[in-house]
C-alpha cells in the first residue's frame, strides 16, 4: 500500500458474503445460507467486533450443532481470514488454504480436511 492509501473496513456483513462466495460458489449449502442470513444485516465494521471468530462460530453451531458441515466450517474460517484480508477475495484457493490453516491452527478436523482435498485444495 502506497502512503497516504487507505483500504475500507470491511462490515461483518461483507466478510461473510466474500467467504460464503468462496466456500458455497453455487448457494446451494443451507447452511452457509444460514450465516448469511444470520449477518446479511450487520454493518459493523470487523474492528468494532470484540470477538469476531466467536459470534461466527456460534452462529453456525446454531446452524449446524453436530457440526458436520465443512462448508459452513470454512464460510466462518474465510469470514475470520477476509476481516484482516479484505482484498483477497478473487485468491479462492490461497483463501480457503490459508483460513483453514489459520482457524484450525493447522490441523482441521477429518471432514473439513476431506472437504478441501475434494476442492482441490492443497
Amino acid at each position: 500500500m502506497r502512503p497516504g492509501d487507505r483500504t475500507e473496513i470491511p462490515t461483518v456483513s461483507e466478510v461473510v458474503g466474500k467467504a460464503a462466495a468462496i466456500c458455497d460458489p453455487e448457494g446451494d449449502d443451507a447452511a452457509v445460507r444460514g450465516l448469511i442470513d444470520s449477518f446479511e444485516d450487520d454493518d459493523r465494521p470487523v474492528t468494532a467486533v470484540e470477538d469476531l471468530a466467536g459470534e461466527l462460530a456460534s452462529v453456525e453451531e446454531g446452524i449446524d450443532p453436530d457440526a458436520l458441515n465443512p462448508a459452513a466450517e470454512m464460510t466462518v474460517a474465510a469470514a475470520v481470514w477476509f476481516s484482516t484480508n479484505p482484498d483477497q477475495e478473487r485468491e479462492r484457493e490461497h483463501v480457503q488454504r490459508e483460513s483453514a490453516r489459520l482457524y484450525f491452527h493447522d490441523a482441521p478436523p477429518l471432514h473439513v480436511a476431506d472437504w478441501l482435498d475434494e476442492m482441490r485444495i492443497a
